[in-house]
């Protein structure tokens, strides 16, 4: 059931900004989320990104820039004048109307008679066809939100936002609904921006991902591209965990950068250097917790040459079913993260044990070290 929009239902925000008195909650930014995407604006509360998907909406007034919706300047016009629709964590469905005439509302209020087909269309594309004659208070908090998408998408938008649309489910439920709202983006074929401060929720549903911190977008690209090349310490601690090691540039080794760490070298290839790479230099390596290999030092000649290697003691060890998450006190670094998945577990692996951690220098990153090393982390953010 895709909608053929009659323009490009691109959006392109260009040099837009918000300020409020001395305060600026966006700074100025460009931004295009591609027709057809689907588009997440990600951070920690206070971000901006709430404020940039209202501004999109007309819910706030840029203090500078534009909006353009496909060919239109849409930056004066109010809400109900642009081909956009919003749902809100709140679903705010009407509690007097059952099912079916809530997401027929629209539909009546532009003054359209024959309504059954298009929302039992719609509600069939929710899979809610059965549940069309009860009251919200009936369904769940899912259910509730897929009706609040229907009501939404029923009209036709160019643009769907979604504000924490997710925010107030468990767990559980929240992670159905992530692929349930995939679905639904994939089937109707329209530009979804979705606001969320859950990285996991940005990576499960998004083509691509920005990553808002301070009013700005840190960093813009596909989940995967963003998780396996952060360019910046906010963004390789805020999605999920980086292991971040103080080293200095050694020499140039062809397409390698050799670096000095503690009393040893490790190897990073200078395509995944986002830093200058000059010598003497200092440079953050990082590494994530799942790529790094953990043996214990009694085997340390078995590990294969050409690895980046540090010596270690377990400091910590916690079983979490389909890994064992450790954490190692080394000379180069406190507690850096190791992620071991629970294949072949060795049982000599235990506080206090020596080891070696190894890992394939390919899945190293480097990032300028003037930045704050622990920016992005749950600490940090919550501070």
């Amino acid at each position: 059931m895709k909608t053929t929009p009659d323009n490009s239902g691109d959006v392109r925000l260009s040099g837009i900004s918000k300020t409020y008195g001395s305060f600026t909650a966006v700074h100025p930014l460009d931004l295009t989320v591609p027709e057809g995407s689907f588009f997440a604006l990600l951070g920690a509360s206070g971000c901006g990104k709430t404020t940039t998907l209202r501004m999109i909406a007309g819910l706030e007034e840029p203090t500078t820039g534009t909006v353009r919706l496909g060919d239109q300047d849409v930056t004066h016009l109010p809400p109900y004048k642009r081909p956009v629709n919003t749902v809100f964590q709140s679903y705010a469905l009407f509690p007097h109307l059952d099912i079916f005439e809530n997401v027929a509302f629209g539909l009546r209020r532009r003054g359209i008679k024959s309504v059954k087909k298009q929302v039992e269309e719609m509600l069939e594309l929710v899979q809610l066809g059965e549940q069309a004659r009860k009251k919200p208070h009936q369904l769940s908090g899912g259910q509730q939100q897929r009706v609040a998408v229907a009501r939404a998408l029923i009209n036709h938008p160019k643009v769907l936002l979604l504000d924490e649309p997710l925010g107030a489910l468990d767990l559980k439920l929240r992670r159905q609904m992530q692929l349930e709202l995939k679905r639904i983006q994939t089937e109707v074929g329209i530009t979804f921006v979705h606001v969320t401060h859950d990285q996991e929720e940005a990576m499960t549903m998004a083509d691509t991902v920005a990553v808002m911190n301070g009013g700005r977008v840190e960093q813009l690209g596909a989940p995967a591209d963003l998780y396996e090349n952060p360019r910046t310490t906010f963004v390789a601690n805020f999605l999920g965990t980086s292991n971040l090691i103080e080293a200095e540039v050694d020499t140039k080794s062809g397409e390698d950068i050799v670096l000095k760490a503690g009393g040893g070298k490790l190897v990073l290839p200078e395509a995944r250097c986002s830093a200058p790479a000059t010598s003497g230099g200092k440079v953050l390596v990082g590494i994530r917790p799942e790529k790094i290999s953990l043996t214990h030092a009694d085997d340390a000649g078995s590990i294969p040459a050409g690895r980046n290697r540090l010596t270690g003691t377990i400091a910590d060890a916690s079983f979490i079913g389909v890994s064992t998450q450790y954490v190692i006190d080394s000379p180069v670094c406190d507690e850096l993260s190791v992620y071991v998945q629970n294949v072949e577990r060795d049982g000599r692996l235990v506080p206090g044990a020596d080891v070696v951690l190894h890992w394939s220098p390919a899945h190293t990153f480097g990032l300028d070290a003037a930045q704050d090393i622990d920016a992005g982390t749950e600490e940090e953010v919550a501070a």
